[in-house]
């Protein structure tokens, strides 16, 4: 390869980082020889064009992931009565899948990148699909509770994955815009369940819920195997050696990016799940709304993270620069959060500026899925850094929401939420800025 490629590629990336995260390694300039030396490793040949088709058959399958993810929440109250389950246990329910992926988040990244992107997707969809039936059987809150857990590990077999496998496959100069895609999985996911669990549940039960996921996960992952059974760029599968995993567990979290990223995005999931995992209840407590209201507009400000995610990968398309687009948002949505949680504003106002942490805030999680390739440690460990990355959002959630009910408890009112998300919010600030210093 020519130096003249090489400079192409590093102006079309925008990043040497970048280019590492794609093949080429950048050395330090005191390792150089000569001035104008560089040394390539290799480079994973582009395809012509990026198709856009598997790519959003590929979001697909983690927008059905995070239909098991919201499931429980509206129809939780029906669990609780048919199993007699307590509220600790209710909640443990919930949390289910942010404490598989706090533990496990890193492993499952760095097995990812050793077993094949596109066999764990499947193999994520397809265990998710064998614990939901199962799941719709249950006849006691123990055996609901090991199914969930059972979910989250295929809930984190797709979402470590599918980035590296879109990575693979997508255009460098559609990489960011492919990836702020990609990032929406979540909010679409929770926000579509939350509306179609309603209309289902009346009919189906909460059991027949769980047998309708369980069936179309299935059926999509066959679809998905067959659609992509052609894609141009396949990972070889390589053997499972567990010291090589633990090697590259620990240099993913040893390295300064991961490690940035992966606390930006726990400061911003301690926000966005808080907010809206307790808005509900602040509508109905607050603002005397029903249930059904409280539970639509909840549905309503996640769907808004949706565009907030597309806003962000088209910023960086553009060439705003990725620490800048976390500073503004974290800095943004912490004053939202004086909005909303102040006992002295209209509901009208209040809920606008719960539009607007949503909206804004998926400018966050956008900026933070592109960033995993260009951060990397090397080409074959953006599972991994994926990984690492998940195990900070779910830090963030599993601190989150307990942390809120002592803070709101303890004060006597929802007034003293803003001290837990101002200071996320701040320290997402924080992060945003050394990375830019990393950036530099």
């Amino acid at each position: 390869m020519r130096n003249g490629d090489i400079r192409l590629c590093f102006e079309n990336i925008g990043s040497p980082l970048t280019a590492a995260a794609i093949g080429i390694k950048v050395i330090h300039p005191s390792q150089r020889k000569h001035p104008m030396s560089r040394q390539v490793n290799h480079l994973i040949s582009e395809p012509e064009r990026t198709p856009w088709g598997q790519v959003f058959l590929l979001v697909g399958a983690g927008v059905l992931a995070a239909f098991q993810l919201g499931k429980v929440s509206p129809v939780l109250p029906v669990i609780r009565i048919e199993l007699g389950m307590s509220l600790f246990l209710a909640g443990w329910l919930l949390s289910s899948f942010s404490v598989t992926g706090l533990l496990f988040g890193s492993i499952t990244g760095a097995v990812a990148d050793t077993f094949g992107h596109r066999r764990f997707i499947m193999y994520g969809l397809f265990c998710q699909a064998a614990a939901s039936f199962a799941g719709s059987l249950s006849s006691a809150s123990g055996f609901l509770l090991m199914t969930r857990v059972v979910e989250g590990f295929g809930f984190l077999m797709i979402v470590v994955a599918v980035p590296a496998l879109i990575f693979q496959v997508t255009r460098i100069h559609d990489l960011r815009l492919s990836l702020s895609v990609w990032s929406c999985y979540v909010p679409a996911g929770v926000a579509g369940i939350m509306l179609l669990s309603p209309l289902l549940t009346d009919r189906f039960g909460w059991r027949g819920l769980w047998q309708i996921n369980s069936l179309v996960l299935a059926v999509y992952a066959f679809g998905l195997a067959k659609a992509t059974d052609g894609l141009t760029v396949k990972q070889v599968r390589k053997v499972l050696r567990w010291k090589q995993i633990l090697r590259d567990i620990l240099l993913t979290s040893s390295s300064r990016g991961p490690l940035i990223l992966s606390g930006i995005f726990g400061s911003y999931a301690l926000q966005w799940i808080t907010v809206m995992g307790f808005l509900p209840t602040l509508f109905i407590e607050d603002h005397v709304l029903s249930q059904a209201r409280a539970s639509v507009l909840t549905a309503v400000m996640v769907a808004m993270n949706i565009p907030g995610n597309l806003l962000g990968g088209w910023l960086l398309h553009r060439g705003f620069r990725r620490w800048r687009l976390m500073a503004v948002a974290s800095l943004i949505i912490g004053l939202c959060s004086l909005v909303i949680y102040s006992p002295h504003l209209p509901f009208v106002i209040c809920f606008m500026a719960c539009l607007l942490f949503s909206f804004i805030g998926g400018v966050v999680p956008a900026s933070l899925m592109s960033g995993a390739p260009v951060y990397a440690p090397s080409p074959d460990l953006v599972a991994s850094t994926n990984g690492l990355l998940i195990q900070g959002s779910q830090l963030g959630q599993v601190v989150g929401p307990p942390a809120l009910g002592l803070i709101v408890s303890t004060a006597g009112g929802w007034e003293a939420a803003p001290w837990l998300l101002g200071g996320a919010a701040a320290m997402g600030i924080m992060l945003s800025v050394l990375l830019a210093k990393m950036e530099k």
